[in-house]
């Protein structure tokens, strides 16, 4: 006796929604006024950089193939969706026999067919096939909006550390120029016997020391100029443009909820669809072991002359019942498959709403972390400019040792370098803060990209 029971209801019921905190831990008060009616990357109000983020989301390679496969979905959601609706076919034939032997006449015959058949859905297994591929299209398209925020960020980031660089190379030819005006200052006091040939090799080799490191951010800053080409899948001997140094305005950041990060994340919202999708396969998979009872309608017609094809016409009408749940063993497995699918969807969506909280809380700290030390930054690197010029004078006068010259020159442009540093971090962080909240209201909603 064959049993139907082990067959019933949802093989997965739907799960409990992760928990969300009703407030960040660190909130930043400073948050600034926001630019209404702009893409959200305007706020850093930097035409150049919105320029080259305008390029890239249209020029960028892997932006267009994730726009592709969006649409390979959308066409399998269309196709999928086909099976609400009776299959219609058609056909026509027609042929000629002889006998190789004898004399007999050649036969012909023709015939024409149309034909109707419609699977009932009788226990909604039809209607979830499509609701999964329906789920499955939107999570590509969710897709491939995290693969612009992605390719954003990646943007600003190429095109800040260029600007981080260019204004080290700065740095570094200031201290090379200083780096020879100290050896020029140390050549004439050796000559006039106030110093020995020691402190002269010491200004010598601080000052070729200074133009290699000069000469290595070069190199840097071309590599990083290469890396920011291939973002528009283009030849990397292609440039564009540049800051001459980072900029230290204060960007303004969206206060937002957890609750409304989680609704304008688009990988958060593409895992929640694909759990979506992969319950509603369980369930097909599930159905797919209910008896199914499909119509058919056929119209057939036929003759002996061409002239005379549709002379005979005859009709058929039928159904036909399967019982594919007498197949108990490929049912439970497949069964047991579909419901493991759907767990690792649950795991993933639950992995990324936790990954996207803890985005945020990171960027949020290290804005806020990167905002004080910028100000200290600042303090400090104005005192020691105030060390070499003391310094300077002191050398000049005998006082102090050439080495004690050399020392405060490198704090000073030790300090320009972490001061540099420090804008970049910033910038940075501000910028993973805004994609970790997903954008702005135009850019969830498929505009401003």
């Amino acid at each position: 006796m064959l049993s139907l029971s082990a067959c019933g209801g949802r093989p997965i019921d739907a799960t409990a929604p992760p928990s969300l905190p009703q407030q960040w831990r660190v909130v930043d008060e400073r948050s600034g006024s926001l630019r209404a009616g702009v893409a959200w990357w305007e706020n850093f109000n930097d035409s150049q950089l919105s320029s080259l983020i305008d390029g890239v989301l249209i020029a960028n390679q892997d932006l267009a193939l994730a726009g592709l496969q969006w649409r390979e979905a959308m066409l399998e959601a269309g196709l999928v969706a086909g099976n609400a609706t009776p299959d219609l076919a058609a056909s026509l034939s027609g042929r000629n026999t002889k006998a190789l032997r004898g004399a007999a006449r050649p036969q012909e015959s023709y015939r024409a067919g149309l034909s109707l058949s419609y699977e009932l859905d009788l226990w909604g297994k039809l209607a979830r096939i499509r609701e999964q591929a329906q789920w499955l299209a939107v999570a590509s398209e969710l897709d491939r909006r995290n693969t612009a925020l992605t390719l954003i960020g990646a943007t600003a980031r190429g095109y800040w550390q260029i600007a981080d660089l260019n204004q080290q190379v700065t740095h570094q030819q200031q201290a090379v120029a200083f780096a020879r005006e100290t050896l020029r200052l140390v050549a004439a006091r050796h000559t006039a016997g106030d110093v020995g040939r020691f402190e002269l090799l010491q200004a010598e080799q601080n000052l070729l020391a200074r133009e290699n490191q000069r000469d290595e951010l070069v190199r840097q800053r071309e590599d990083a100029r290469n890396s920011l080409a291939l973002l528009f899948g283009r030849s990397p001997l292609l440039r564009y443009s540049e800051r001459r140094a980072l900029p230290i305005n204060e960007v303004p950041i969206a206060p937002r909820l957890p609750a409304a990060v989680m609704a304008r994340r688009p990988d958060v919202q593409a895992a929640e669809r694909r759990l979506r999708a992969a319950l509603a396969g369980a369930e097909a998979a599930t159905l797919r072991f209910y008896p199914a009872l499909s119509l058919d309608a056929a119209l057939d017609a036929g003759s002996g002359l061409f002239r005379q094809w549709f002379s005979e016409p005859s009709r058929s009408l039928g159904a036909t019942l399967t019982l594919p749940f007498i197949e108990w063993r490929k049912m439970r497995l497949s069964s047991d498959k579909a419901a493991l699918q759907a767990q690792r969807a649950e795991i993933q969506f639950r992995d990324a709403v936790y990954r996207a909280l803890a985005e945020v809380d990171s960027a949020m700290r290290e804005r806020l972390e990167a905002q004080r030390q910028i100000g200290n930054q600042q303090r400090h690197l104005a005192m020691g400019r105030q060390a070499v010029a003391l310094a300077r004078h002191q050398y000049q006068a005998g006082s102090v040792a050439l080495q004690t010259l050399l020392d405060a020159q490198e704090a000073v442009l030790a300090s320009e370098n972490s001061l540099s540093a420090l804008q970049y971090r910033y910038l940075n962080a501000t910028m993973q803060l805004w994609l970790a909240l997903g954008g702005n209201e135009a850019f969830a909603s498929g505009q401003g990209e």
